[in-house]
């Protein structure tokens, strides 16, 4: 039986952390992203779809192949 291939996304941050809840502070952090415009990319897990829905109104968010 074959594998599926992982679907990969490209997490950029668009709005400023600055006067946000911590939760969703820590949540960026957790993704990686480090400062404002930065890109990640990350493998779709159920565990970064919570993370992304929790921040969506914070970054843009792409697939990539």
């Amino acid at each position: 039986m074959a594998k599926k291939k992982a679907k990969k996304v490209k997490i950029t941050q668009v709005r400023s952390g600055i006067g946000r809840q911590g939760g969703h502070r820590r949540t960026i952090r957790a993704l990686g992203i480090k400062r404002h415009q930065q890109s990640v990319v990350h493998e779709l897990t159920p565990a970064i779809e919570g993370m992304i829905a929790k921040v969506s109104f914070m970054v843009d968010v792409e697939e990539v192949e």
